[in-house]
């Protein structure tokens, strides 16, 4: 969040860079030590839209040379020191505790929604891209509590009598009747004498 620069925003793609990270002693890569491209809500893309324009704003009234490079900038447009940063979180979980809610860390944000994306069926390997994850073996050891661990949807395997060709042939092309192929899957005389064939629910159970 804090090595986010506006330059790494596409609005119209509604897409965010993460190409660097601010520490406390210096200016860094993130820390998987590559770039990643994340994926924005409409209403993220919404509110940093807004953020923008009142950044425009403050350029007039701070007597700003321009527009602060940093999307998340001090007062004085300049890169939050992350110990600065980390003392208003505090304060927000402090404020929290005292109205009865659960306090949590930052970085339980990203628990968050990566667990949600995940029971939402999300693909494995997307959201471990989103998180930064080399390998999406990390993801499913750390988030593997979140997922389905039973699946009675087995639609994918039920095979109807009459399946679709996955073209039409030429006489379908022009508006006849559609005549099924006499010899699928092999040349002349190649049929298999197996009647179980005709019924892929009986091979399959054979």
């Amino acid at each position: 969040m804090l090595g986010l620069q506006w330059r790494d925003i596409n609005f119209d793609r509604r897409e965010i860079l993460i190409c660097r990270a601010i520490t406390i002693a210096e200016l860094t890569t993130p820390k998987s030590g590559r770039s990643r491209t994340l994926h924005m809500t409409e209403s993220l893309t919404a509110e940093l839209f807004e953020l923008l324009t009142f950044r425009r704003r403050q350029v007039l009234a701070r007597g700003w040379k321009d527009t602060p490079d940093w999307v998340f900038c001090s007062d004085v447009g300049s890169s939050i020191d992350p110990r600065n940063f980390s003392r208003i979180w505090e304060r927000l979980r402090r404020r929290a505790q005292a109205e009865g809610i659960r306090s949590l860390k930052l970085h339980a944000t990203r628990h968050t929604w990566a667990s949600m994306a995940l029971e939402s069926g999300k693909n494995i390997r997307w959201v471990a891209d989103q998180l930064g994850h080399a390998d999406p073996a990390l993801t499913l050891r750390v988030y593997s509590h979140v997922m389905k661990s039973e699946e009675r949807d087995l639609s994918f395997a039920e095979f109807g009598p009459k399946r679709p060709y996955t073209a039409p042939t030429e006489i379908e092309a022009d508006g006849g009747i559609a005549q099924p192929p006499e010899n699928i899957g092999g040349p002349p005389g190649a049929r298999t004498l197996d009647h179980r064939v005709k019924s892929p629910v009986l091979y399959q159970l054979s």
